[in-house]
């Protein structure tokens, strides 16, 4: 059973596997960088002495199931797993579909299973460790991780395929990551008294008693210890499975009906509407859709929110802390730093793959009356008006934390944000058509653009932004705002010419490919999704 599930999903990624040298590339270099903190973890534990290891290897296996269960949370990468809508009209028992489902976790913590390797390797290295205890508490402690994880990914899936539960959970999440930055930026340093250390010294945690197992220290308490907590993880893990089995994502979706129309309800119509007023059809017809589509979108709404939030968790503490720093140029451009980054998070759900969301329905669009340069034209106002509502967003809540952009910071915002959509909305509905790929609209950690155009991206991304920089060159060079704005000026007009030629182009290769780029958008994943 479980060897027809994996034949499916290979029979499914055949006509896809064309242009994933980028991908290649990239898994390479990640996990290089990997494998070298496997050999420093090998040096690290051949080398110790019992007594460091003894408080050091707990305190190891802490971080690694940290970041098995935390880290897919925190990139928004749940890695691998089974799409259930495909498999339950077939007589699979339960049990293989929660065995592929466990195997699959491996997906989110190859690294920590590099690390692992390294120390079981460094421990048979090192003269006070003696015998092959290592290897079965080692795998003990990756059979808690792998069935903690599948039954951490199964309630994330529920909780964040509800409405509005989904925005608040990762809002709180970011939020706490940021507490410790701020902590940090701020110069408050919580004292800690005590030897922090006993509170590691206690076979109870899963942690401890795989390290202590390993190490023959308490042997048989600490694997007694390591197989109930192994128990207790297979039982969540299973529990939560079956509970998404029988949960319908689409309904917890659904828009409950309520009696007349609330003031936040008005206001979104009015939000949805207000093209109408300064665009005629059928441009703003296509701009109304994509405001409530992009508006109505998981996936869509996730970024947006990242973008105002996990963007000020990067840039932030950097100006929070003493005075001086308040008045560096990091703190001068901050609004701007920021909503560039917003700009690079939305363009990944948007611009660079207008069609994503669209999947087979885009046929419209080839087979309506109206020219194919309005649909591009609509959908990169639609982004555009999201980019604005972000930058404004992001003015409020900084000076909320007393970063006063100022009229002049704001202006110098709008019209740098403005002259770098140019050359992204110019690439992006290139891109849109020579690498289109659907995207799940209810899968919040669902990539963006097609794993062929990722590479790209890192060789487009700064050339959009070099004639922005080119300004801020010439006015330190100068000295003088005036030359900042006459380079911005010239960039903005360099721009809409490379976007009128980008459009053209886009228009003539929809037309010419228009078999191929359905053929892509309608493409559907086999029975295992990656996210």
């Amino acid at each position: 059973m479980i060897a027809a599930i994996l034949r499916a999903q290979l029979l499914s990624m055949r006509m896809g596997s064309r242009g994933r040298v980028f991908g290649v590339i990239t898994g390479l270099f990640w996990y290089g960088i990997w494998v070298v903190v496997a050999c420093g973890v090998f040096l690290a534990v051949s080398a110790a002495s019992a007594a460091q290891l003894r408080t050091w290897l707990p305190l190891g296996a802490l971080g690694v199931c940290v970041y098995w269960q935390a880290m897919p949370i925190l990139s928004a990468s749940m890695g691998s797993a089974l799409d259930m809508r495909k498999l339950m009209v077939y007589p699979v028992p339960h049990s293989k579909l929660f065995q592929v489902e466990v195997l699959l976790r491996l997906t989110t913590g190859v690294e920590m299973l590099m690390v692992l390797l390294g120390s079981v390797a460094g421990m048979f290295h090192n003269a006070s460790v003696t015998g092959w205890l290592p290897v079965p508490a080692v795998l003990l402690y990756i059979a808690f991780n792998l069935l903690l994880a599948s039954g951490t990914r199964s309630l994330l899936e529920r909780l964040l395929s509800k409405r509005k539960v989904r925005e608040l959970l990762l809002f709180l999440i970011f939020m706490v990551w940021m507490l410790p930055r701020l902590l940090f930026a701020t110069g408050h340093r919580p004292q800690l008294t005590g030897n922090w250390t006993h509170l590691m010294e206690s076979v109870a945690w899963p942690w401890t008693a795989a390290a202590w197992a390993a190490l023959g220290h308490s042997e048989l308490i600490a694997l007694l210890s390591l197989a109930g907590w192994t128990l207790l993880a297979g039982w969540f893990g299973r529990t939560q499975f079956e509970r998404s089995l029988r949960f319908d994502a689409v309904a917890a979706q659904a828009t409950p009906q309520t009696n007349g129309v609330s003031p936040m309800q008005a206001a979104a119509e009015a939000f949805y509407r207000f093209p109408a007023r300064w665009l005629r059809d059928p441009l703003a017809a296509i701009v109304e859709k994509e405001l409530r589509s992009l508006a109505r979108t998981p996936r869509y709404r996730m970024v947006f929110v990242m973008g105002f939030s996990f963007g000020l968790m990067i840039w932030l503490p950097m100006i929070l802390g003493n005075r001086a720093q308040r008045n560096s140029t990091l703190s001068h451009h901050f609004l701007t730093v920021v909503c560039v980054y917003a700009l690079t998070l939305l363009g990944q759900v948007s611009f660079w793959n207008c069609f994503g969301f669209d999947r087979s329905a885009a046929l419209i669009y080839f087979a309506a009356p109206q020219p194919l340069a309005k649909t591009f034209a609509g959908k990169n106002v639609a982004a555009l008006v999201f980019i604005y509502l972000e930058m404004f967003i992001l003015a409020g809540v900084t000076s909320l934390f007393g970063v006063n952009p100022g009229a002049a910071q704001m202006l110098e915002t709008l019209l740098v944000i403005g002259v770098c959509s140019l050359y992204m909305l110019a690439l992006g509905n290139i891109s849109s058509v020579q690498y289109p790929r659907g995207l799940n609209p209810e899968r919040v950690s669902q990539g963006g653009a097609s794993s062929r155009f990722q590479g790209l991206i890192v060789l487009l991304y700064p050339l959009s932004l070099l004639p922005v920089l080119l300004a801020y060159v010439a006015r330190y060079a100068f000295a003088s705002d005036v030359a900042f704005y006459l380079v911005l000026g010239f960039a903005g007009v360099v721009g809409a010419a490379l976007y009128w030629i980008a459009m053209e182009s886009a228009v003539a290769t929809a037309t010419k490919h228009r078999e191929r780029i359905i053929h892509d958008l309608s493409n559907a994943d086999g029975p295992i999704t990656s996210n």
